[in-house]
């Protein structure tokens, strides 16, 4: 008798395990339903996962926005409490708190050209609350922070899309640095003072973006930017051959010529293309770097970035930060470094002497580094007896000037429309002459015999 009451007692704890089981496991398939985790119409946002470990062949199509829900959710929710998983960006784990789901990733590994061009580590904590009760349509509120910086946000979800509209507060620009140091190398001798705060709109996964930064009271010092003042540097330089090499440039060098010998049209053509604001601001502008950052979609790849670095969207000064210090890596990361330099170069430099060194550094094409060498060869002239016209499709050729030496100065074909809108801004030079020069033809120096890199593609391409 006694051995019958035990097993009875064993029937209903195993029956009485198993019905939780499945009513546990039904409540599951039902939030994951109403979180529309098995939405999969064509135009979702689907990704693919192997759920079991022991069967790795064996993959579910869910819906991305429909598992974020699912798992802010409180059934979701106490799933993961407690629990972690080892990911490709780092380990993560997972509590509950207060209808908070907090996931801590120690470090995550942020592997991202956009970013930086190597992987950077950092600690990471994100918090996400969905608003109301019950309703997993609603927005999810939200905090990313990495060691003292913050970025809230409101994610709102479909079953196509995650829009985001986050903002940081205001944020010492000391902490921002302190934070990405694994990635700048200048970190731990930079003295940064000044507050950054930041705001905008994010879509995944189209990489959609849309922001607005403000800087205030930023104040750099520590980067030995000073030396730059008199006497000779380094800097590296493309040979005719498309190779980088370093050359030492400066007062004696044949690549350097003082300002005041290098006339007034090529100067006034180069801040009309380049930055007409350049003797009004501090090195920086706010509203291009954000138009810069949104640039860094998901239709740029890294190869590109390094070969064709934006123009335009950077102060003269920014400019020269990247040809001395930081290169040509298009990364939200070089922007952060170069942005730096270029504070403390407005101090410790002047106007005056950064518009000498940028011209007499910036990149004019294979071999031709400064003004001296660009005027040489393009005009067979000093830079001070280039004409308007001349100046203007100089400074026209630094937003592309290797595809303007092969593809104009090499054909003999200058693009006279993008030349003349350049002629047009040169306020500084009267406007009759202006009006004269945009009539004139252009003609270039004699072209030397084709560089490798031009002879090359020119192998390569398709009568």
């Amino acid at each position: 008798m006694k051995h019958r009451r035990v097993t009875s007692t064993l029937f209903y704890c195993a029956l009485g395990l198993g019905l939780g089981a499945l009513i546990a496991a039904s409540a599951f398939i039902t939030a994951a339903a109403t979180a529309d985790v098995f939405n999969t119409r064509a135009g979702s946002w689907t990704t693919t996962l192997a759920p079991f470990a022991r069967f790795p062949s064996f993959g579910v199509t869910v819906n991305v926005p429909g598992l974020l829900r699912l798992a802010v959710s409180p059934v979701g929710q106490r799933v993961l409490d407690g629990g972690s998983k080892s990911t490709a960006i780092g380990h993560l784990t997972f509590r509950s708190h207060d209808r908070t789901l907090i996931v801590a990733c120690t470090p995550c590994l942020l592997d991202d050209a956009r970013l930086s061009s190597q992987p950077v580590a950092l600690p990471m904590e994100l918090r996400l609350t969905p608003r109301g009760t019950g309703d997993l349509n609603a927005p999810i509120d939200g905090v990313l922070s990495s060691q003292g910086v913050l970025v809230q946000f409101v994610a709102a979800l479909t079953p196509e899309r995650i829009g985001f509209d986050w903002s940081v507060p205001k944020t010492d620009v000391a902490a921002l640095v302190r934070a990405l140091a694994v990635a700048i190398p200048e970190a731990s001798d930079a003295q940064v003072r000044g507050t950054l705060s930041a705001s905008g709109t994010l879509t995944l996964p189209e990489m959609r973006t849309n922001s607005s930064l403000q800087l205030d009271r930023l104040e750099v010092s520590g980067l030995g930017t000073k030396a730059l003042g008199n006497g000779a540097f380094e800097q590296l330089c493309t040979d005719r051959d498309g190779a980088p090499q370093r050359i030492v440039n400066g007062p004696g060098s044949r690549y350097w010529m003082p300002l005041e010998q290098l006339g007034d049209r090529l100067p006034a053509a180069v801040l009309a293309a380049e930055d007409q604001r350049f003797f009004g601001h501090r090195g920086y502008d706010p509203a291009e770097i954000a138009a810069t950052l949104n640039g860094f979609d998901a239709h740029h790849s890294a190869p590109d970035a390094v070969s064709q670095p934006l123009r335009g969207a950077s102060t003269l000064t920014q400019q020269l930060a990247r040809t001395l210090y930081t290169g040509g890596e298009r990364s939200a990361i070089r922007k952060l470094r170069e942005l730096l330099y270029a504070v403390e170069m407005e101090r410790t430099l002047g106007k005056q002497r950064i518009l000498e060194l940028y011209l007499n550094t910036v990149d004019w094409g294979p071999g031709l580094c400064g003004a001296r060498a660009a005027a040489r060869t393009y005009f067979g002239k000093t830079p001070a007896r280039l004409t308007a016209l001349e100046s203007a499709w100089l400074a026209g050729s630094l937003r592309h000037p290797q595809r303007a030496y092969e593809r104009e100065f090499l054909t003999g074909r200058p693009d006279l429309i993008h030349t003349r809108g350049v002629l047009a801004q040169m306020r500084s030079v009267p406007v009759l002459e202006r009006v004269r020069s945009s009539r004139q033809s252009l003609a270039f120096a004699p072209a030397p015999r084709q560089t490798p890199i031009a002879a090359s593609a020119a192998a390569g391409a398709t009568p």
